[in-house]
């Protein structure tokens, strides 16, 4: 009873700084990205199949989730409620035409009976063999009551809360993650396992209205390794990064990704709202429009390809790219003096501000992964030179000292 009264006023404390969300609606279906499948009012014309309730165990609780969803899925199409209460889940693998529906106060747990270095709640096309199309996974409430996942390190290191991979049609809205700094981002679009090719990632993905609170500074809410026709909308993150796009699981096949549109996305006192990162891979167009990042390291950043060590020497490789067409606009960065940056960053600090610069402290629980205290640097950190249109008249940056920092930066401060 103690570990659920932790839960719960942790929640309560982690959902003060997001902005508060509406209930969620109707599934909003736009033509050029994102999901292409059933619409609501199909949906709710589909059988309820189950309605769910917490067990107090673990092996029930992903058992009776196993059973609804197969059930649903050989129906070819059914509803799933989940009513409130707490559900411990590991590796519940989502099918087919299945469409979950989560009500207020849900929370979903790794399980707890077991302490694994590595604890993933859903998958969907990541492990099976199938193709499987058209599932939606959506919850009731605001930000103070809609369903969370909840992470404790002390549980496992390494969480997840979807894991992605070949899937065509997925539709992820309107719940939040409380995470303890845990290592992997809360959502992963990947690829199916073992996969060699573009047909091999998911298609048509959507995730709206999303947040994460306690982020590890390396990892954060969606990351996209892979994926085709992605709409990442409304996503908010404390700690870490909002949006990731980093194509680095496919990158021995060229697999990456083509059509990701980013809209509105926030990120406080973390890595960046948006960070893009190609590696070996040529990618197709990513569009950025509204991000803000408040007492981040950075606005949005876009690196260079690189070309790991871990890649066959034998072959030849060249730096990845985004497509022509790419761009970002509308960049708002809110600075501040003290707030997780990486060790390699500190090149990139400018001299007047290395005195808010701390050796000595590390922020992030993950010891490993080099992080110190430090100053917020740039609205935008730009080394893929002209490889993205930058509309500069729409990035903006405020706060303590801003006229101090570049609004963007393109190389180390001892460059120039």
């Amino acid at each position: 009873m103690n570990f659920i009264k932790k839960i719960t006023t942790l929640f309560l404390l982690n959902v003060m700084p997001m902005l508060v969300f509406s209930q969620v609606g109707t599934i909003e279906i736009r033509k050029e990205v994102g999901y292409q499948g059933p619409s609501s009012v199909e949906i709710d014309q589909l059988p309820l199949v189950a309605t769910l309730q917490p067990s107090g165990n673990a092996d029930q609780d992903i058992t009776n989730f196993q059973k609804a969803i197969d059930k649903a899925s050989k129906m070819k199409g059914g509803r799933i409620i989940v009513e409130k209460g707490y559900y411990q889940l590991k590796d519940v693998q989502l099918k087919s035409n299945v469409h979950i529906r989560c009500e207020k106060g849900v929370v979903f747990m790794p399980r707890l009976d077991m302490h694994p270095k590595v604890q993933l709640i859903f998958a969907v096309g990541r492990f099976a063999n199938e193709n499987i199309s058209n599932v939606t996974f959506i919850g009731e409430g605001n930000a103070s009551d809609r369903p969370q996942f909840y992470y404790d390190r002390s549980i496992a290191v390494k969480c997840r809360a979807f894991t992605v991979g070949k899937v065509t049609n997925l539709y992820l809205e309107n719940f939040s993650v409380t995470d303890d700094q845990t290592v992997f981002s809360a959502i992963s679009l990947n690829m199916r396992k073992k996969g060699t090719s573009k047909n091999d990632r998911p298609k048509n993905i959507t995730v709206k209205n999303v947040s994460i609170q306690d982020a590890s500074y390396g990892y954060g809410l969606v990351q996209g390794n892979t994926g085709e026709n992605v709409w990442l909308k409304d996503l908010q993150s404390v700690g870490g990064v909002t949006a990731r796009i980093e194509t680095h699981t496919g990158r021995e096949h060229n697999v990456g990704v083509d059509n990701v549109v980013i809209e509105d996305v926030v990120c406080t006192q973390g890595k960046a709202a948006v960070s893009l990162q190609p590696h070996v891979v040529d990618n197709g167009i990513v569009t950025v429009n509204g991000a803000k990042a408040v007492r981040c390291e950075w606005g949005v950043m876009l690196k260079d390809g690189f070309i790991s060590k871990k890649l066959d020497p034998t072959k030849k490789w060249h730096n990845g790219s985004f497509a022509k067409g790419s761009s970002i606009k509308n960049v708002e960065m809110i600075h501040g003096d003290a707030t997780t940056v990486s060790v390699q960053s500190k090149a990139y600090i400018p001299k007047r501000l290395l005195e808010l610069y701390h050796d000595d402290i590390n922020p992030d629980k993950e010891a490993n992964i080099g992080c110190k205290l430090g100053p917020s640097i740039a609205a935008v950190l730009n080394l893929a030179k002209e490889e993205m249109q930058i509309d500069k008249t729409t990035i903006t940056h405020s706060g303590n000292r801003a006229e101090e920092r570049l609004l963007i930066v393109t190389k180390k401060v001892d460059a120039l």
